[in-house]
């Protein structure tokens, strides 16, 4: 197969001839030379232990660290082997995505048992077989509740990247987005109204601060817009559920659930909401039915995606879902099981306050004395970026520097006690 053409010389110069153009270049004339990528010669061909060398060589220049200490969106959590294991068998890899649904019923039953554990963590009645990622969930769901006003209200305090989908996919539908200021890192609906059909808040929000969540479900209800929380999935093994606080809809990243960090992706977007919304999800949705002999199967209920409905009727135009990574979050969760993923979380919330409690002590501040999950920001008097790099020395990945004075710390259950002492001796000798 690597040496098939699908065309002849003959029947390119026929279409070039169609086109009344003489060369492919002139299909090209509209982009700016600048931009256009210059030809190559092709280098001379390698001997296998030559290639691996060669790749050998451009790993070396990655950098590795020993102990990581960053979030804000892709979190270093233990994966245990079984996973992957489990996740790469061939029965999944060559049935990954269900074209013939009915066929891949092994593949639709993981889709199904994946928005079922969904919904049982967001408190919702129907979740969807996965998004991209968890920003583009956040921008289907506020396209998905903007109503008649054309309008959806969000907050400074959300994860960057999230807004910046989000404000992408309003804006090329004509929707309104409005952005409120967070009052010391806490996202506050005014009582006057702001004329929305929906409102987005995160709790987690960017800052790892805990949302006063259904107090802004409640105000944002009694000026009848629609809620869409979203958040890291795994703090709701410890605290309430979306569901539970009255929001709408929930979404957000999966990926602490089994997926690693992998230089930001693929990743795994989740979307649960409650049963009015069921028509209107945009994807996929897997559902269980009986065949003609009274066996249990699985069908796909729901698609929503302009490929299977006519474009005009369709919710959505993304192209799939993440099904394989959602099968791996199936195989994560069930690992563990519900006990397992609130220990996880557990120990997660106990390293950071510990962390935090530490770097208090040598002078790096607590900046938003809020109650949080497992990140946080701290202040200092000295640069962010010099804190970074004298970790970074020491093959540590530092949290994420804010601005000048500001970080970001992420503590999971990979890091130890002895880790974090280190982190904070090195902050203290760096101020």
């Amino acid at each position: 197969m690597a040496d098939y053409l699908s065309i002849s010389d003959s029947e390119r110069k026929e279409m070039l001839n169609f086109l009344g153009i003489t060369d492919v270049d002139d299909l090209y004339a509209d982009v700016p030379m600048a931009l256009r990528r210059k030809k190559f010669a092709l280098a001379e061909g390698k001997s296998q232990q030559e290639v691996y060398n060669a790749f050998k060589e451009l790993a070396a220049r990655n950098a590795t660290y020993r102990s990581i200490f960053r979030g804000a969106g892709s979190y270093n959590h233990y994966i245990p082997s079984a996973v992957k294991s489990l996740a790469s068998r061939e029965e999944f890899l060559t049935a990954y995505t269900p074209y013939q649904p009915e066929l891949s019923q092994g593949i639709l039953q993981a889709t199904f048992e994946f928005q079922t554990m969904m919904c049982n963590l967001t408190g919702m009645d129907v979740a969807t077989a996965s998004h991209y990622s968890g920003a583009t969930a956040a921008a289907e769901a506020c396209v998905m509740c903007a109503g008649a006003a054309k309008k959806v209200v969000t907050f400074a305090n959300v994860n960057p990247d999230t807004l910046e989908t989000v404000r992408t996919y309003l804006e090329a539908r004509g929707i309104a987005l409005e952005v409120l200021p967070a009052l010391d890192g806490f996202a506050f609906l005014p009582d006057e109204g702001t004329g929305a059909d929906a409102v987005y808040i995160e709790s987690p929000n960017y800052y790892g601060i805990l949302e006063d969540t259904e107090t802004v479900i409640a105000s944002a209800h009694a000026q009848g817009a629609k809620v869409i929380v979203g958040g890291n999935p795994l703090a709701l093994a410890l605290f309430k559920s979306p569901g539970e606080l009255g929001a709408d809809v929930a979404v957000g990243d999966a990926q602490p659930f089994g997926i690693p960090m992998s230089f930001g992706g693929p990743y795994l977007g989740y979307m649960a909401a409650k049963k009015e919304f069921m028509r209107k999800l945009p994807g996929r949705i897997v559902g269980e039915t009986a065949d003609a002999e009274g066996r249990r199967a699985f069908v796909l209920t729901l698609q929503t995606r302009e490929q299977h409905i006519r474009r005009e009727k369709a919710t959505s135009n993304i192209c799939s879902n993440q099904a394989h990574c959602a099968l791996t979050a199936a195989v994560y969760l069930s690992l563990l099981g519900p006990e397992g993923l609130k220990e996880t979380a557990i120990k997660c919330a106990s390293n950071a306050h510990y962390l935090a409690a530490a770097l208090a002590g040598v002078g790096a501040k607590l900046f938003y004395e809020r109650e949080f999950f497992h990140e946080f920001v701290t202040i200092t008097p000295y640069k962010a970026s010099a804190i970074a790099a004298a970790l970074e020395k020491k093959g540590i990945l530092g949290g994420l520097p804010l601005d000048e004075h500001r970080i970001l710390w992420c503590c999971t259950e990979c890091v130890g006690k002895a880790d974090m002492d280190e982190v904070v001796k090195t902050v203290e000798e760096t101020l």
